[in-house]
């Protein structure tokens, strides 16, 4: 079907006329306002025998004309073709609105400047959440910055008492033939300082990745190695609970690039949280193996799962499944979270799965293989 041309330019006036949202303005080559359309009128307050010959400039805030941004934005629509803007304009009223909007150098076919068009739109809105959105993001800023002081400041003030407090225990030790009831006293003392100790240090390291002040001593680890020391380090947890400890890994040597300490740590954790959240007698199993070039060690357990809207949000600093459930021994929700931060700097990642309450979890470690000369 064929559209003949003055129908089509008059369903151009009729749109330009009619876009209420939209300001639309023809300019001539110095910038006078020629025409503008009834959006122009709503948004500006000016009727358009009150602009029509008076320079674009009038629509621009004291500011903006001061800094010359009219005569910029004419000069780069003329060299540039368009001239795009986001800023403060002005109504009639003196009131201000943010707008977005283009400038667009309007041509004959042989290249001669006729004038120029300008089209804009009232996008208050967007700046408004915008900048609220600003500020949410530097206060969560200044919070994160807050939360690692204190974290800094209370592990150091905690790992204070803690050589006194291990000193004396080797002190009591050392006595002649202790007591029955005094050896045990000692064991749980050792146990808890030993506990405490680890806490603070988890403190400290959640306080150093936040500042990015890990360093990791690179060598060739085997998690066969890795995961021997994680479990004997978690041993009395598990017996004291009396769960039932499988370890699966396979012959063939698992060997990563990474620090020994810091992947202990990563396997403590979670064998930590297995042994606090399954109840006593349950199982505990790790199980490790390979997919593509990737070791993968799972830690499982027959615990009180986790529910799935927390799954989500289970790395977070400090959350936690909920601790009042009668088997649940939960802490302060900051060992999941180091476990992704210290695996994520060693490039692998941590996942996590669980059907439900009461149907046990499962956390999934994937470490790039290291390479071997073959």
């Amino acid at each position: 079907m064929h559209v003949g041309t003055d129908h089509v330019e008059r369903l151009l006036r009729l749109l330009a006329n009619d876009a209420k949202e939209h300001a639309v303005m023809l300019l001539d080559t110095e910038g006078r306002i020629l025409w503008w359309n009834r959006g122009a009128e709503r948004i500006f307050g000016y009727s358009a025998g009150e602009v029509e010959g008076r320079s674009f400039e009038l629509l621009f805030t004291p500011e903006e004309i001061e800094r010359g941004t009219p005569e910029q934005e004419l000069a780069t629509a003329r060299t540039a073709v368009a001239a795009e803007d986001d800023r403060w304009l002005a109504r009639s009223d003196g009131s201000r609105f943010w707008a977005t909007g283009v400038l667009v150098a309007l041509r004959e076919s042989g290249g001669e400047l006729l004038g120029f068009g300008k089209i804009l739109r009232n996008r208050t809105d967007l700046k408004e959440q915008l900048d609220t959105l600003r500020n949410q993001v530097q206060a969560l800023r200044v919070t994160n910055r807050r939360k690692d002081i204190f974290l800094s400041t209370l592990s150091h003030e905690l790992r204070n008492p803690l050589a006194p407090l291990a000193n004396a225990v080797q002190m009591l030790r050392m006595m002649e033939r202790p007591e029955p009831d005094v050896r045990d006293s000692l064991r749980i003392i050792e146990r808890q300082v030993e506990s405490l100790r680890r806490l603070v240090d988890d403190l400290m390291d959640v306080s150093r990745i936040g500042e990015g002040k890990i360093e990791l001593k690179l060598q060739t680890v085997s998690l066969h190695d890795v995961v021997a020391r994680a479990v004997e380090s978690t041993r009395p947890l598990v017996e004291e609970r009396r769960h039932e400890l499988s370890v699966l890994m396979p012959a063939k040597p698992l060997l990563v690039q990474g620090d020994a300490d810091r992947l202990e740590q990563v396997f403590v954790n979670l064998l930590n949280n297995a042994a606090k959240y399954t109840p006593e007698g349950g199982s505990i199993w790790i199980k490790g193996g390979t997919e593509g070039d990737e070791a993968v060690l799972h830690v499982e357990d027959s615990g009180v799962g986790i529910p799935h809207d927390l799954l989500p949000r289970i790395f977070d600093l400090f959350t936690q499944v909920e601790s009042s459930r009668p088997h649940a021994q939960g802490g302060l929700g900051i060992g999941l979270s180091l476990v992704k931060s210290l695996v994520t700097i060693h490039g692998g990642s941590v996942q996590v799965r669980s059907d439900g309450p009461g149907k046990g979890s499962a956390f999934s470690v994937r470490l790039p293989m290291a390479r071997t000369l073959s």
